[in-house]
């Protein structure tokens, strides 16, 4: 079967899903170029120890560190043909109405219109979804690993972040197709045969919303 060619495969899901993992595995079987989200954002410990305004000033990093990977979209490339970010620059909007104040989020409104590029969408998304308890495990395996703060986020929070991806996802993102993505226990470093029956779904022409499960993880 031929070969399905992409231009930008995004790659999206709350905190501690694996994005970056799963982004960096597309990428190296497609040989494709890697947009990352910056990690080492310095507003991030801030936000977790509920500094003021720090929450505005770390959507504003993101925003403007997306923005400028999107950039990079019309940039040719002489050794890739495709290329995968961890991040779908849309999404971005999640995090602004859940953390930041009425008026922190009318400014925010004008940089991201400002900002926001029509040449960031996608050939297809894929939507890592996973339950708060996973989140909430997975977190607790960051805090033993000497984690960066985020395990000091409250259950609350983690069930309104994962009800907003949801709703994001299923009822308003309309602009490219997307793959559903069970990832819950998931580990595609090590289950080499659930990865390639995920790249035959990523091979496959789709609209609208294709649901796809890993036998590990259902």
């Amino acid at each position: 079967m031929e070969e399905k060619t992409y231009r930008y495969i995004a790659v999206d899901g709350p905190f501690s899903c694996g994005k970056r993992q799963l982004a960096e595995l597309i990428a190296d079987a497609l040989n494709a170029e890697k947009l990352f989200d910056d990690i080492e954002n310095p507003f991030l410990e801030p936000f977790y120890r509920n500094v003021p305004g720090s929450a505005f000033q770390a959507q504003l990093f993101f925003l403007l560190n997306r923005q400028q990977l999107m950039q990079n979209l019309n940039q040719p490339s002489l050794f890739h043909e495709a290329k995968v970010s961890d991040f779908l620059l849309e999404k971005d909007r999640i995090y602004a109405y859940l953390n930041l104040s009425d008026s922190e989020l009318m400014l925010y409104e004008k940089l991201y219109q400002t900002l926001a590029l029509e040449e960031a969408t996608p050939d297809v998304v894929v939507y890592m979804q996973i339950t708060p308890e996973t989140v909430k495990a997975n977190l607790k395996k960051l805090k033993n690993r000497g984690g960066y703060g985020l395990y000091t986020i409250s259950d609350k929070y983690i069930a309104e972040l994962i009800e907003a991806y949801n709703t994001f996802f299923f009822s308003h993102y309309k602009a490219a197709p997307v793959i559903v993505l069970n990832a819950n226990n998931l580990n595609f470093e090590y289950d080499k045969q659930s990865f390639q029956e995920f790249l035959t779904i990523l091979n496959k022409t789709f609209l609208g919303l294709t649901y796809f499960t890993p036998y590990k993880s259902s």
